[in-house]
């Protein structure tokens, strides 16, 4: 699976996407990673989400104010078309 870049930020957060997958209702959906340096130490914060439909897993770093801020680039991915 390869990751393809959507996003950069300065701050460091780095946003991209998976290949495009199928479930097995077949209804196909992407995965959307996020990633960044944590300011404090050496290692990223990191969450993924699929799209459309999914929530936040593998939540790394982020606080619950942090995803709500990452929603906000879900929502506006969904407005590309």
């Amino acid at each position: 699976m390869e990751h393809h870049p959507f996003l950069s930020f300065d701050d460091g957060l780095e946003i991209t996407f998976s290949d495009l997958k199928r479930k097995k209702n077949g209804s196909e959906y992407i995965t959307i990673y996020f990633e960044q340096p944590n300011p404090e130490e050496t290692d990223f914060y990191s969450a993924q989400c699929d799209y459309p439909g999914g929530s936040f897993t593998n939540v790394v770093g982020y606080t619950d104010r942090d995803l709500s801020r990452l929603w906000e680039h879900v929502a506006k991915a969904g407005t590309l078309h």
